[in-house]
């Protein structure tokens, strides 16, 4: 086997890998419960669950047990969707998982009860680091389950292109070698930095010169995709420019490889739990407890997957017992410098352009983004 390259900035460790089929719990059909009329799980015994699509019905199984509760599952596929299905009030949500520039945007418009962490008795073993982020500095209203990012993963078998940031995948040599993430506000504002603009612009000629140099880009692009890292097993795209947790297992399986933290600084996530209001604050939080506890996260034993930087500090530790190599936790739990760290905030209006310019993109780029 080749030795793993790995490139790394100094600083904090911050866990990384998105999480969306272990995240999300659904009901044993996995389908959509949203009704067209208002509806409530008021009635003793059943949670109304808003979260990521790719249901295990495993997961759900073992949550039912866990809290005692029926979980009715509503699946998304975008924050925005999310956002949306919690704004439409057609469904109470009694929990939702969301993340950073929504969760301050729900807030914004009086859309999520308080939390009282003291009636979450697993909430003591989560890691300091993603605790009080810029959108919830008291901890009131997000519970974080699993932080990840965007970072660069490189089949080093077939590409010898220097890759240290974002912007080198611009090179020519890399034709037709990218899967890059399907994510509208993820893929525009990583191109903010390649273009030497703020992260989460909202100036109007920034955000169209990001679709501009986007498009630049649709050559190297094998295709858009959100977790799709078998696209790299199987040969249809050497680099990886994808979630944390994708790239994770796809280098598990790897032997020749190298994992590149972007010298531009890393786009982060954290993906939380919040209560939308009106919820049965009891099932939520039965709900949220069973969720981040170490037996639900390591439920699956040896067969556990480790790529998703849960933000449980025991379930990091039980990682690292169980032989996780140094080199794949750098993917799992990268060491990032928090002062070039890049979150996504909420833009207001500024989010039709960032639509409007994906719309054009779409369109450009054809068979290449479903």
């Amino acid at each position: 086997m080749k030795k793993k390259i790995v490139s790394k900035i100094m600083a904090m460790g911050l866990a990384a890998s998105m999480v969306l089929a272990m995240s999300a719990c659904g009901s044993s059909t996995s389908s959509d419960t949203e009704s067209a009329g208002a509806s409530s799980s008021s009635s003793a015994g059943e949670i109304n669950l808003l979260a990521w699509s790719g249901i295990d019905d495993e997961a759900i199984q073992k949550l039912e047990e866990m809290t005692g509760y029926t979980i009715n599952y509503t699946q998304f596929s975008s924050l925005e969707e999310m956002e949306t299905k919690v704004m439409s009030n057609s469904t109470q949500y009694d929990v939702a998982m969301c993340s950073d520039y929504v969760i301050e945007a729900l807030n914004q418009q009086g859309m999520l009860e308080e939390l009282d962490t003291s009636k979450i008795e697993n909430y003591q073993y989560l890691g300091e680091q993603y605790l009080s982020p810029s959108y919830d500095p008291d901890n009131t209203l997000s519970v974080p389950y699993s932080g990840g990012g965007i970072g660069i993963l490189v089949n080093r078998d077939e590409v010898s292109t220097e890759i240290k940031g974002y912007a080198d995948l611009w090179n020519p040599e890399l034709e037709g070698q990218i899967a890059f993430t399907d994510d509208e506000r993820m893929a525009l504002c990583i191109t903010n930095l390649v273009n030497g603009n703020d992260f989460n612009t909202q100036d109007e000629a920034e955000i169209r010169a990001a679709g501009e140099k986007l498009t630049e880009l649709l050559p190297n692009i094998a295709a858009f995709t959100y977790n799709d890292y078998k696209m790299m097993l199987n040969g249809e795209a050497n680099v990886l420019v994808i979630a944390t947790g994708s790239e994770y297992k796809a280098a598990k399986e790897m032997g020749n490889w190298e994992f590149i933290i972007p010298e531009e600084g890393m786009h982060m996530f954290i993906d939380s739990y919040v209560v939308p209001k009106g919820a049965n604050m009891d099932a939520a939080y039965a709900f949220i407890n069973a969720v981040i506890s170490e037996e639900y996260l390591t439920r699956k034993g040896e067969d556990t997957n480790w790529g998703y930087g849960y933000c449980n500090t025991v379930v990091e530790q039980d990682a690292i017992n169980a032989g996780i190599s140094e080199e794949l936790m750098s993917i799992a739990y990268p060491e990032v410098d928090p002062s070039t760290t890049h979150y996504m905030a909420n833009i207001g209006e500024a989010s039709l352009i960032y639509d409007e310019v994906w719309t054009e993109l779409k369109l450009s780029a054809g068979d290449k983004m479903e």
